[in-house]
């Protein structure tokens, strides 16, 4: 009922609000839309810093007006509940198989707090990265296998060190910062072992302790400057309790 502009600039104000987060939906199988601006407004949203995009198939339930014209739209859907689209004029039924393997990846990757920041620098800054980590993880046979939040770390940082190099120090601090192990490829530059305070550092967040057990992150060659986190030594958690930056 009402233009399009305006509900994607109300979108864009409720993803800013710092006190809440906001879920968009994406609805593949919708008449007129093809699979290209779905990956598009994918993109779209993870601009917006939305806090989960969600992408579904369409469903034409009996009794509404979708399903009472789906003939005439061009829609071709499964007679049996969800009564899910299989095709319509638009998009293929290979290509609606290529958007639940693009929403296992959004699940996987994009919806999940550890890996998001990293997946959305990712999808904004390479418009090829959404088609071409899809192939990747189709390729390696991942994209339908349960796979633990570690595993996912690990197959993100595999994948910036073949293809995106210059986002491996993002990942290894997203790996950290989620308590993944010290010992694992990510962390393959962090120095663990008898580690000194700097002079002066820049705090991130939290609060040094001398009883905090630190680690370095170099991000030059030099090794001077980087990032340091802090784990507490007396409790069980695995997340850092401190991040300062070397100035």
């Amino acid at each position: 009922m009402g233009k399009l502009s305006d509900a994607l600039h109300g979108l864009e104000f409720l993803c800013s609000l710092p006190n809440m987060e906001t879920h968009a939906d994406l609805i593949a199988g919708l008449p007129l839309y093809h699979l290209p601006q779905i990956f598009e407004d994918v993109r779209t949203l993870a601009g917006y810093n939305a806090g989960e995009v969600q992408l579904e198939s369409l469903k034409l339930l009996p009794g509404t007006e979708m399903r009472r014209r789906a003939e005439e739209l061009g829609i071709r859907y499964s007679p049996l509940p969800p009564y899910e689209v299989l095709q319509t004029n638009e998009i293929s039924v290979s290509e609606l198989q290529t958007t639940r393997l693009l929403s296992r990846l959004l699940d996987g990757f994009y919806n999940t707090p550890a890996w998001q920041s990293l997946t959305r620098e990712l999808i904004l800054n390479d418009e090829q990265f959404l088609y071409h980590f899809l192939e990747y993880l189709s390729e390696a046979n991942l994209i339908d296998q349960p796979m633990s939040l570690e595993k996912r770390g690990l197959i993100l940082y595999e994948y910036c060190k073949l293809k995106h190099p210059e986002y491996l120090t993002q990942a290894t601090i997203a790996w950290i910062e989620a308590g993944m192990s010290l010992k694992k490829l990510p962390a393959e530059k962090v120095r663990t072992k008898r580690q000194v305070p700097p002079a002066t550092w820049e705090v991130i967040y939290g609060e040094y302790k001398e009883t905090l057990r630190l680690c370095f992150l170099p991000v030059n060659e030099t090794g001077e400057q980087g990032y340091w986190f802090g784990f507490e030594s007396e409790i069980q958690k695995v997340e850092p309790a401190f991040k300062a930056k070397s100035i």
